[in-house]
């Protein structure tokens, strides 16, 4: 059998942020995504899933160069889609149970 390794994937602030359109670097869906997402909460959420990452606050997102952002470096062998939507529903989770976020009408 082979050693699974554990691979570093990139993963900007903005994939989440509910201010972008998908054509400007959003990754999720509407009920996914976070207005403003901050950088710890993402660290958080990590931590939360046993996975090892680091924070580059400082970088910017290339398509919105303009606006703040941050970047999260991770060390899995999960695929990215399926890390993105698990991060994302993990900090949403976070945020409705200390009531920074309505639950969405559906």
């Amino acid at each position: 059998m082979g050693l699974l390794t554990l691979s570093s994937k990139r993963l900007w602030i903005h994939y989440f942020d509910c201010t972008l359109p998908r054509r400007l670097g959003r990754k999720v869906s509407k009920e996914l995504c976070i207005e403003n997402p901050k950088i710890e909460e993402f660290i958080e959420a990590c931590k939360e899933l046993q996975i090892k990452c680091e924070a580059v606050p400082m970088k910017k997102y290339p398509r919105v160069w303009y606006r703040g952002g941050g970047l999260i470096i991770v060390y899995t062998t999960i695929k990215k889609n399926l890390l993105i939507k698990q991060l994302a529903e993990i900090v949403i989770k976070k945020m409705r149970k200390t009531s920074q976020l309505k639950p969405r009408n559906e």
